[in-house]
Order: C-alpha cells, then sequence, then structure tokens
C-alpha cells in the first residue's frame, strides 16, 4: 500500500493547480496524509500538529526560519534608512539607455545578492523611474528582474537565504542513507549541475545586451486577472505597499551593511570550523553552515542598527522596521513549514519504500536526469512555488542516486534546476516593473521553454558519458 505515500503530494499539486492558492493547498496535503497515515478522523486531526510541530523543533529547521526573518529584518532597515533611494540617486547618472539599465540590474546582484525578494524590491525601486526615460521595455526589464533574483542568486554558494534552505533540505533527506558527504559542500557542488539557472542567465544576458528579439514572440495572450478580493482589501495592501522615503537617500547606508554581511558570515564560518580543520579553506568546508549564516544575519542587524543609531534614526524606528521586515517573510515562513510537513507525511506513508522498488531501475540510467528535470519542472510551474517542489523532489532525488548509482550532486542539482523553473516569470518583478503578471508571463515564456529544452539536452548528455 505504499502507492498511498502519492496522494498527498498529488492533491497540493491537483488543488494549487485549480485554486492558485499553495498554502491551503499544502495543508489540504497533510491533512489528507495524516488521514491515510492514522486511519482515524480524530488521530488524525492530532496528527496534522504533530507533523508540523516536528519540523518546528528540528534544529536546522528552526534556524532556516530564523534567518530567512533576519534576512527581511535587515532588507527592511536598509530600506527605511535610505540605502535603496540613495543608491538609485547614483546609479541615474551613469544609466543612459535600455541597455544601460539593464546592466545595472545585474550589477547591483552584487549588493542585493543576499535574498531574493530585496533584490527584486531594491533593483526594481532604484532602476524603475529610469525606465521612461531611457525608453525601456518594462516586459524586459522584469524578465531580467526574475533571472537575477533566483536563477542567479540560486547559484551563489554563501550568504543567502536560499542557500541556508538548501542545506537544511539536504541535511534532512541524506540522514540515515549512508552518506557521508558533508550536506554544504553536496549543495555547492551541485550549482553546477543547475543547467536551466545557468542557461536561463545566458538568456537573459543575451536579452541585455543584443536584445534578442524580446517580446516579438509571444505565447498565449494576457488576461485580465479576476479580481477575488474586497475593494476594501485591496485599497489596504496597496497602501501598505506604497514607498515611503522615512530618511534622505544615503548609498552607503546599503553598502556597508552588505559588506559586514559578508565578511561576518565568511568568519563564522572559519569560527565554526577551526577546530575540524586546520586551514583556513579547510575549515570554511568543515563549518556549521547553518549556525554561520544566521550568527553573522545577528551581526549584521546588530552593527547596522548602532550604525543608523549615529545617524538620528531612534531606537523606536529600527525596531518597528525590524518587526516589519520579520512580517513580510511570514508567508513564505508558513509555505516552508507546510512543505516539510508534507514531504514528512509521505515518508511517514512509505515514499522513500515506494520509489526504492523495481520501477526505478526500469528507467533508462542516461534518462534519469532528464527525468527528474521534467517532472520538478512541471510541478513547480503548476504549483508556483520552487520552495514547495524542492521539497517535495528532494526525497526522490536521493532516492534515485542511491539505487541507480547517479552522483548525488547530479541528482540533486537537477530538482534545484526544475524547482527554479517557476520563478522566471515572478508576481513581484512584474509589479516592480510595473507592468502586468499576463504580460510579463506571456513575454517570458518563450525564453523559459528554450531555457527548459537546452536543460534536458544537457542532463541526457550526462547521463550518456556518466
Amino acid at each position: 500500500m505504499q502507492w498511498l505515500s502519492l496522494i498527498p503530494a498529488l492533491t497540493t499539486i491537483f488543488l494549487t493547480f485549480k485554486t492558485k492558492k499553495l498554502i491551503p493547498s499544502l495543508l489540504a496535503g497533510v491533512v489528507i496524509g495524516s488521514f491515510i497515515s492514522t486511519r482515524s478522523i480524530f488521530n488524525g486531526i492530532t496528527s496534522i500538529g504533530e507533523f508540523i510541530i516536528d519540523v518546528l523543533t528540528d534544529k536546522d529547521s528552526a534556524y532556516t526560519l530564523g534567518f530567512l526573518i533576519a534576512f527581511g529584518a535587515l532588507a527592511e532597515l536598509i530600506e527605511m534608512a535610505g540605502g535603496i533611494s540613495g543608491f538609485s540617486q547614483k546609479v541615474e547618472k551613469w544609466a543612459k539607455s535600455e541597455r544601460g539599465v539593464l546592466g545595472w540590474g545585474w550589477l547591483l546582484s552584487i549588493i542585493t545578492f543576499f535574498d531574493s525578494s530585496f533584490h527584486t524590491i531594491a533593483v526594481g525601486t532604484v532602476l524603475n523611474p529610469l525606465l521612461d526615460k531611457v525608453k525601456a521595455s518594462r516586459e524586459k526589464f522584469a524578465f531580467i528582474l526574475s533571472v537575477t533574483s533566483l536563477q542567479l542568486i540560486l547559484l551563489i554558494p554563501i550568504a543567502t537565504g536560499y542557500l541556508g534552505y538548501m542545506v537544511t533540505l539536504v541535511t534532512n533527506n541524506i540522514k540515515d542513507t549512508g552518506i557521508k558527504e558533508n550536506a554544504y559542500l553536496i549543495v555547492a557542488k551541485s550549482v553546477i549541475w543547475n543547467f536551466f539557472s545557468w542557461s536561463m542567465l545566458l538568456i537573459a544576458l543575451g536579452v541585455t545586451i543584443f536584445g534578442f528579439g524580446f517580446g516579438k514572440l509571444k505565447i498565449g495572450t494576457a488576461k485580465n486577472e479576476s479580481e477575488e478580493l474586497t475593494e476594501g482589501h485591496v485599497k489596504k495592501e496597496q497602501k501598505a505597499n506604497e514607498a515611503v522615503q522615512e530618511y534622505p537617500g544615503k548609498a552607503r547606508n546599503l553598502i556597508i551593511p552588505i559588506l559586514i554581511l559578508l565578511s561576518s558570515t565568511i568568519f563564522f564560518f572559519w569560527w565554526t570550523g577551526k577546530e575540524k580543520a586546520p586551514t583556513f579553506f579547510g575549515a570554511l568546508s568543515s563549518a556549521d553552515f547553518n549556525v554561520s549564516i544566521f550568527a553573522g544575519a545577528l551581526l549584521t542587524i546588530l552593527v547596522a542598527g548602532v550604525y543608523f543609531l549615529f545617524q538620528k534614526i531612534s531606537l523606536a524606528e529600527i525596531e518597528a522596521h525590524i518587526i516589519k521586515g520579520g512580517e513580510k517573510v511570514l508567508s513564505l515562513i508558513i509555505i516552508l513549514v507546510l512543505s516539510w510537513a508534507l514531504t514528512s507525511v509521505t515518508q511517514e506513508l512509505g515514499f522513500n519504500n515506494l520509489v526504492s522498488e523495481g520501477f526505478i531501475r526500469s528507467i533508462p540510467r542516461f534518462l534519469i536526469p532528464a527525468a527528474l528535470f521534467l517532472i520538478s519542472g512541471i510541478i513547480s510551474y503548476t504549483i508556483g512555488s520552487s520552495w514547495a517542489t524542492w521539497a517535495l523532489m528532494m526525497p526522490l532525488a536521493v532516492a534515485f542516486s542511491i539505487n541507480t548509482g547517479v552522483n548525488i550532486t547530479t541528482m540533486i542539482g537537477t530538482v534545484w534546476a526544475g524547482g527554479a523553473v517557476t520563478d522566471v516569470v515572478s508576481p513581484l518583478s512584474a509589479d516592480m516593473a510595473k507592468t502586468s503578471f499576463g504580460e510579463h508571463m506571456v513575454t517570458s515564456l518563450p525564453y523559459v521553454i528554450a531555457g527548459a529544452v537546452i536543460s534536458v539536452i544537457g542532463y541526457i548528455t550526462v547521463g550518456l558519458l556518466f
């Protein structure tokens, strides 16, 4: 009856596809999985809480949630202190053409890479006023924002919110499997095999430098989205999201906190790993990753807060924005907790044993990376969440690797790649570019498909060579 382990995940995928609402769909998957696991209504209800609490009490998972909140708070502090607006004033002097504006979208990744949402909001805020001045395409700008948020940041193996989640996910899935390699090293090596993100970066560079006929080829027609919320709710949300410049723009209020974040994170990598390895780089590879990145984020908030105090920004203001920044990542935290709980439910029902049986060996070995990428990509595009896709597919990647001998870093890289498919079309990027999500979707989709085709060819090639 191990096939029952598929029902919770399939329920989530189906409901997300039908309703376009991820959180209720994930919860439904957890609820159904709990009922199947206990075969009792009342025991099922109580076990829902047990699955969720077990996730929250896991040390690695708690660290992941902690530094996501910390990154949200830090991003909010930087925006409040005028770091984004100050940098915008500097950039305006140099961006004189569409190519120049898009190029700055890439360059700004150097100081906004630690969080994808912060990157999208910061770069969008900085460059949006310049789009009309240089007569740039807003749809093209939305595409570049999307690619430089997830696809680029996903390939950076230090001090990002994605990296913390990735290491935690790998750690949890290789427990008791006999895989002894450090989870951080597995993640760092798997970056090479994320063919989709590499493909999208190359395509986006082509769009930035040469145009690549962006917008001339569209798939589908943009439609007006039906409004399901009340007028009062919409007005309240619009008011809450209005950008308010509270303090004069100062570019250093963006640059200095980022430098502190980078240096402190590297320091704590060394500090937590120095007793395990005598050399500096050996210590970095042996570090307690979750502890290091969380400590680096907390220290950055502390130092940045003191730095802002010396600029006559009140402690009350700093506290208020730390709380506000934490609130902004609440929906992501809920998605992660429910995704982890859903993974736990499916494993409880015997999913790992199901995928360990004969059908894995019936798949030609050279097709396995490509097949895993396609499955992950379809799921991520259907449910609209890379985070949830990674949680659902990682157990499958580890099981495939163990039972077929395909390198673990290759299999994990295909999962990152598949989950990343959905984020090339980002509602936040469309919003920051001040274009409709529909236009962003139909103009970006041809490039998403091109990236997927390139990735499939790459994974089949890898399968034949290995």
